[in-house]
């Protein structure tokens, strides 16, 4: 009996050890654990595209003689040149010289033909402005000169683009005209025309009838001159050249 009633003191006494140490346990909160995502901001990036290269001139064709600038193309006088250039960017000159010569169009094909104009200054570089050249080519040639202000030959060249303007005008109005048939009124001018240096030069004026005026060969001449009258119905010429009104 004693020893039933230690077991139970003994059991009591752990249990009240138990009740008395054992505090209720409660669950700790856990700590919250601050995730912070780093958000990239956006990298500017660079496609690694290159500044375009300014337009050089890398090289001048005359006729089979290589320059490498038009300065030195002027110092042997040629006639004929081409270009050959380099590089995308033109400059504020190069663009305004194409505008001027090609309305508008930023060619560099049309540019590399600008410096080979630029390039010439043989004796025959621009002959065929006194007896020729149309309104694209006096563009053409205006948009050269702003390319090379200091070409040698800019007073004469802008001399002979001056005539051939004027000589335009003329043409526009009759005034000025070639080899052919013309109808005097209508197409040409009544008055008194000249050509120069002619070889086997024939010209005719007519009446309503086809009937001949008055005619003439001449099978060379410095000059030769002729009146056409109001009442002449058509004035022709072969292998003459180009009328142009004397006192013009």
């Amino acid at each position: 009996m004693k020893k039933i009633m230690s077991v139970v003191a003994a059991s009591l006494l752990v249990a009240g050890c138990s009740s008395s140490s054992g505090k209720t346990q409660h669950a700790q909160p856990k700590k919250a654990t601050s995730t912070v995502e780093a958000v990239e901001s956006p990298t500017e990036q660079t496609d690694g595209v290159d500044a375009p290269d300014p337009v050089v001139v890398d090289e001048i064709d005359c006729s089979g003689e290589y320059y490498s600038t038009v300065e030195e193309a002027w110092a042997a006088a040629q006639d004929v040149c081409d270009a050959t250039l380099s590089g995308t960017q033109m400059s504020d000159t190069e663009v305004k010289a194409v505008q001027v010569a090609y309305g508008g169009e930023e060619s560099l094909d049309g540019l590399a033909t600008l410096y080979g104009l630029c390039a010439q200054s043989g004796s025959e570089s621009w002959s065929y402005l006194q007896q020729a050249g149309s309104k694209e080519q006096l563009a053409e040639v205006r948009g050269a000169l702003l390319l090379c202000p200091d070409h040698p030959d800019k007073s004469k060249i802008e001399k002979l683009v001056g005539s051939a303007a004027h000589r335009n005008k003329l043409e526009g109005e009759g005034r000025v005209f070639g080899n052919g048939v013309y109808r005097v009124g209508s197409d040409i001018k009544p008055g008194t025309y000249y050509v120069t240096n002619v070889n086997g030069c024939y010209w005719e004026r007519t009446d309503a009838n086809g009937e001949t005026i008055d005619n003439n060969f001449i099978s060379a001449a410095k000059r030769v001159q002729v009146t056409i009258l109001a009442s002449d119905y058509s004035f022709n010429s072969e292998r003459c050249g180009q009328w142009q009104p004397v006192g013009s």
